[in-house]
């Protein structure tokens, strides 16, 4: 068979391949351009540019949309495999930082159980860096599927063979309150009490909020809160001023200042913090934390099998 001039594999790139993948997959050059953040023109000439050169037909057009050509089909999957790989590349370049220290990005929905993992992990290995991303339960779990970082700390994570994982202490969500807020009668926050209350809520995408909404429409209520707060942060704050009674877990953070942690019976189901990484990633920096993370969960349950016995430890 003649092999392609060199020449032409230019019109190959993984640029023009994203081109047509996108094309294919959104069925018109604009909604193609809207996703690649390019311009309309710019994807057609792309697509034209290899049909051109190739002197084939990518693209059937039926009542106004494009409909991919068996040959186009073969295109996009090859256009798959070589994101794949431009993106494997891309993570092993980004486990080194600028001065060749290794680097493990952590995805963290509460701070408390992954940052005392992360300080043990960069105790023990002065040539490692860490970076860290907060977010909620669905960006964090988003983050660690498109491998935007290496490996996640989240309550309630569903079980899926996409993950490894393990579980490293479980907790329940409380109410929080702040030091003049008047202490519950019972010494525990009841449902109805709440419906009083004015109330801080975090977005629907935060693990936090599902609880707290599961268990006030089991009861039948529908609480309008005071103050919606995208952060666990921005909901702290606003409790430490008086605005009203949020909602954590109890375990969230090491904070201990001006806010009270208050049981919530109807709140009290625990639930598994998980640390968790894709299946298909191997490599000795995940080894390494997850293995930080068996030890955190060991001395946990030493904590607290000590603290049910009556010995303060820290």
């Amino acid at each position: 068979m003649k092999p392609i001039p060199a020449r032409t594999t230019q019109n190959l790139s993984l640029s023009r391949l994203r081109a047509l993948n996108a094309v294919a997959d959104e069925g018109t050059f604009a909604a193609a351009a809207r996703r690649l953040g390019i311009s309309h023109s710019a994807v057609a000439q792309q697509i034209r540019e290899i049909e051109a050169t190739y002197a084939v037909s990518l693209f059937q057009r039926r009542n106004g949309a494009l409909y991919p050509t068996p040959i186009c089909t073969e295109l996009c999957d090859v256009g798959v495999r070589m994101h794949e790989a431009e993106r494997d590349a891309l993570l092993i370049l980004g486990r080194r930082d600028e001065h060749g220290n290794r680097q493990l990005r952590v995805g963290l929905g509460n701070s408390k159980p992954g940052i005392a993992i992360v300080a043990n992990l960069i105790a023990n290995h002065s040539n490692l860096n860490v970076s860290v991303e907060s977010g909620s339960h669905q960006s964090i779990l988003a983050a660690v599927l498109q491998r935007r970082v290496d490996v996640g700390v989240l309550p309630d994570v569903p079980s899926d063979s996409r993950f490894r994982r393990v579980s490293i202490l479980s907790q329940e969500v409380v109410a929080i309150a702040s030091a003049d807020f008047p202490e519950p009668p019972e010494g525990f926050f009841s449902l109805p009490h709440l419906m009083r209350t004015p109330l801080i809520f975090r977005p629907r995408g935060s693990s936090t909020q599902k609880v707290v909404d599961r268990a006030f429409r089991q009861a039948g209520f529908e609480p309008t809160p005071r103050l919606v707060a995208d952060t666990r942060d921005a909901v702290y704050e606003a409790v430490a001023l008086g605005i009203g009674v949020g909602f954590m877990w109890r375990f969230g953070t090491f904070r201990t200042d001006s806010v009270r942690r208050i049981p919530v019976p109807d709140m009290a189901t625990p639930v598994d913090e998980v640390v968790f990484a894709l299946a298909g990633e191997r490599n000795d920096l995940l080894d390494m934390f997850l293995h930080a993370a068996t030890e955190f969960s060991n001395r946990h349950a030493e904590t607290a099998t000590s603290s049910r016995r009556g010995v303060i430890s820290d």
